[in-house]
């Protein structure tokens, strides 16, 4: 579709209506500021960024990306100052999407990635996840253990990064977050991972109205040396801990480390039981309630 001078355009991929057949040719064409509009199909190919534009699909169940055979990187971000990826789904036995020194947010999109969901690097910049379901390219149909190196979100460097109303399921790591790294994690579902949440490094920030459930080590493992907040999360059926410090002071599971250097603040947390926090004489009474009835609805649903 084209538009007057200066204004943004935008360019349609796909059979039967579309200006392009392949995403990339749209990509290339674009300018900043423009959409490209991309209609249901399965994409074989793998993208790459570095302009501000839109990405935006019809829905994220009717547009598969997906790169072709012997490729292993499903959408390359890099140098963008305000990129959108909305409404798709990408699969890859690699990495689904590279962010490097780029802002801009993936919305509800469906992302299963190999090393990663989505990596993202850079200074200064930032990354919103929206609305989104991240899982592991190796956890799909299946129930077998997953490495810890198999990131949901791994993000590293000194930028920001914000999730929100999204879920990660069956990855190694739902979200890594290490280095300076400054974080906003609000009402998202952390189930079945290996790790729900690692935090390491300075990596600074929030984890607020989250559920973290059925994580097979740690929902959410806190190795930072910075401050982080914690608010009104929800904690059951982790099958080792829902909160653990990097600690060796449990004593039947003989976890973590010898000391642990940061700062854990907040309120309004619930635990179906003890045996999802630990330790249990860290944290301050306001800190936490218990609730053994957690979880128990959805069990019966």
């Amino acid at each position: 579709i084209s538009l007057g001078q200066g204004e943004a355009g935008i360019l349609v991929v796909g059979d039967p209506d579309g200006q392009y057949s392949t995403i990339q040719a749209a990509i290339d064409d674009a300018k900043a500021g423009d959409t490209v509009m991309i209609l249901p199909g399965t994409y074989r190919e793998g993208l790459t960024v570095s302009k501000e534009i839109k990405l935006i699909g019809s829905s994220r169940d009717e547009v598969i990306i997906t790169p072709e055979e012997g490729k292993d990187l499903g959408i390359f971000v890099r140098g963008a100052a305000n990129f959108s990826i909305e409404s798709v789904t990408v699969i890859s036995s690699g990495a689904a999407i590279n962010v490097s020194r780029s802002s801009g947010k993936i919305v509800d999109s469906f992302i299963a990635g190999g090393r990663f969901g989505i990596s993202f690097s850079g200074t200064g910049m930032t990354l919103e996840v929206i609305d989104s379901h991240i899982t592991c390219y190796l956890g799909m149909d299946n129930e077998d253990h997953l490495e810890t190196r198999l990131a949901g979100i791994y993000a590293y460097g000194s930028a920001t990064v914000i999730a929100e109303n999204s879920v990660f399921e069956r990855n190694g790591v739902g979200i890594s977050l290490t280095n300076d790294i400054k974080y906003q994690i609000q009402n998202c579902t952390f189930t079945g991972n290996t790790i729900g949440v690692s935090l390491g490094g300075d990596a600074t920030g929030s984890l607020v109205g989250n559920i973290i459930t059925k994580n097979v080590e740690n929902g959410i493992l806190i190795n930072s040396s910075s401050t982080t907040t914690l608010k009104d999360n929800l904690f059951y059926d982790n099958i080792w801990h829902g909160l653990d410090l990097y600690l060796n002071r449990c004593t039947e599971c003989e976890c973590g480390g010898e000391e642990f250097n940061g700062t854990v603040v907040g309120s309004g947390n619930v635990f179906k039981s003890e045996d999802e926090i630990c330790p249990i004489d860290y944290w301050d009474e306001t800190f936490y309630s218990f609730d053994e009835d957690l979880g128990k609805s959805e069990d019966e649903d």
